[in-house]
């Protein structure tokens, strides 16, 4: 869609306004919804929440806008999300109850809870269950989730993907597992801003288990100024003392070298990580480009 519109906007013709919240700054607070659709609630943000109990306090705050004769979709067992149901005046929908089998054409346990809970909104909204069905095993993705961008001269695979939080990278690469049993993993991860990677820095550390390589690019700063406490580097040692080889920055070597290739590097820009994958990558191998900010530009390098 994006592709095509230039925008992450689509103007409907319906009486219905859905729109994906966000929980920084408290911007969510913004809405007033009729229904309500909660997947998970994580430690995030940090350089504005104090802690994950202040970030449940937001959402509680959001849930208690909803109207006694609105929804709230959740999974009410999660642990991180149960302490929100007090707040609430309205009905809520367990998501995880659906038992409708349906396949989609993205692999990922998070991606079949995400289809139940919309599955559920669906429901609440009177769409024909057979149609909601249809609509899922249609629905082909969206921009920068799996997103595949093509293949390489020597034959891997490009994806690129969103997930800049430790929980999103290890379900994310756990789908990507899923599908391609047989292939190597190979990670190009851009640490988006510097508080978050300095706070998670341990959880980020642990999150690459199913990676065969890791390329680290230096932290995208976005709205931060870098202090010089955390930097990339610093991630690849956390990554080392998990049990991957590290070496920062990258050295570009061939396949042909004699020296053995480290599983995980820290390179300095973009050039470099796209000259590394195209000299050491081929056609049984999967390159993952990972982050919120700009690293789908190595994409754009590899694929010219």
């Amino acid at each position: 869609l994006r592709t095509k519109t230039k925008s992450n906007f689509r103007a409907g013709k319906s009486n219905y306004f859905i729109s994906e919240a966000d929980e920084y700054m408290r911007h969510f607070l913004n809405f007033k919804p009729k229904i309500l659709a909660i997947t998970n609630i994580e430690s995030d943000h940090l350089d504005y929440y104090k802690n994950l109990t202040d970030i449940q306090k937001a959402f509680s705050e959001l849930v208690s806008k909803i109207p006694k004769d609105g929804f709230l979709v959740c999974n009410p067992k999660n642990p991180k999300v149960k302490p929100v149901l007090k707040s609430a005046k309205c009905r809520v929908v367990d998501y995880t109850k659906v038992k409708t089998e349906f396949k989609l054409k993205f692999p990922g346990r998070h991606n079949i809870e995400n289809a139940k809970a919309a599955f559920a909104v669906a429901e609440i909204l009177e769409i024909p269950k057979q149609k909601i069905i249809a609509a899922l095993k249609d629905y082909r993705g969206t921009w920068r989730r799996f997103e595949f961008k093509g293949k390489t001269k020597t034959g891997a695979l490009v994806y690129d993907d969103y997930a800049h939080h430790p929980t999103e990278i290890k379900a994310t690469l756990k789908a990507f597992r899923e599908k391609f049993l047989d292939k190597k993993l190979v990670v190009v991860f851009q640490p988006h801003l510097f508080s978050r990677t300095k706070i998670l820095l341990n959880d980020f550390a642990g999150s690459f288990k199913d990676a065969d390589k890791v390329i680290l690019a230096p932290i995208y700063a976005a709205r931060e100024k870098d202090d010089g406490s955390i930097n990339s580097e610093m991630l690849a040692k956390k990554i080392k003392q998990t049990g991957k080889t590290v070496s920062t920055p990258c050295p570009v070597r061939s396949r042909e070298g004699s020296q053995r290739i480290p599983a995980s590097y820290g390179v300095e820009n973009f050039e470099k990580i796209a000259h590394y994958l195209t000299a050491n990558t081929g056609k049984n191998d999967v390159i993952i480009l990972m982050g919120a900010g700009d690293i789908y530009k190595v994409g754009e390098r590899l694929l010219m």
